[in-house]
């Protein structure tokens, strides 16, 4: 049993609740520096690709502006991830990609940090469409918003072989409790705010299955449904 769990940050998934709470900060440790990430090589691509699309600046961007918190299990450098016990959160795909737009809204119309046009946030059934725009560039897994990678992306090997223990974000207290063996997470944070009711409620049939489609292989693999958690592959499933 090591000390402490290495953390694959998926996106919009409760990563910054897990990574400030103050009764796990010494209990996890986060990708944070370029040389935690698998080579020099590919800390160089990520960075040059997030440069040429405009997520970062040019130069000497920062960790986080390239998104380096975000690198799924195989893009962790090899001593760090055989050196530590890893886990995850996932979350409900129709559920995520509702935070995922609100999440787009803020920065653009909240906070200022993205310009205007970045997102089509004019509707969810647009912002939906920016999966054929996003959905298949390289590295992008590394994106709060524009990324559309499958969940279990950031969790397996080449080889398809799940390489994390994964917990729920619906049920994200008692998992992380029973995980941790401590006796309460800490409240929530980056939380987006903007949705005043449930996610299900911009969802049309039509919308329902567009996301089912594009989500079709997490959906399978951990058996969600529109309104369930994960009921399939995760830690400690009963």
């Amino acid at each position: 049993m090591f000390l402490k769990k290495l953390f694959i940050h998926i996106p919009k998934n409760a990563g910054m609740t897990i990574r400030r709470s103050d009764v796990l900060m010494d209990k996890i440790h986060h990708v944070h520096v370029p040389e935690e990430l698998v080579s020099k090589q590919y800390y160089e691509n990520l960075k040059n690709k997030m440069i040429q699309t405009k997520f970062a600046p040019p130069g000497n961007p920062t960790s986080a502006q390239v998104g380096i918190g975000h690198c799924r299990w195989r893009d962790v450098n090899v001593s760090l991830k055989n050196s530590m016990d890893c886990f995850a959160v996932i979350r409900n795909p129709w559920s995520r990609t509702v935070s995922r737009y609100f999440f787009a809204k803020k920065l653009i119309e909240v906070e200022k940090k993205d310009p205007v046009g970045r997102y089509a946030i004019d509707s969810f059934e647009s912002f939906l469409e920016e999966r054929f725009k996003w959905g298949d560039q390289d590295f992008f897994w590394h994106r709060a918003v524009a990324g559309w990678y499958q969940q279990k992306d950031y969790v397996v090997d080449e080889n398809d072989n799940l390489k994390c223990d994964i917990l729920r974000f619906e049920k994200l207290n008692s998992d992380t409790c029973l995980y941790f063996k401590v006796p309460q997470m800490t409240g929530p944070r980056n939380v987006t705010g903007l949705n005043k009711e449930n996610y299900q409620s911009l969802y049309t049939p039509k919308t329902i299955q567009i996301i089912a489609d594009w989500y079709k292989e997490d959906i399978e693999y951990f058996g969600f449904d529109f309104d369930t958690s994960a009921t399939k592959n995760y830690w400690n499933k009963v």
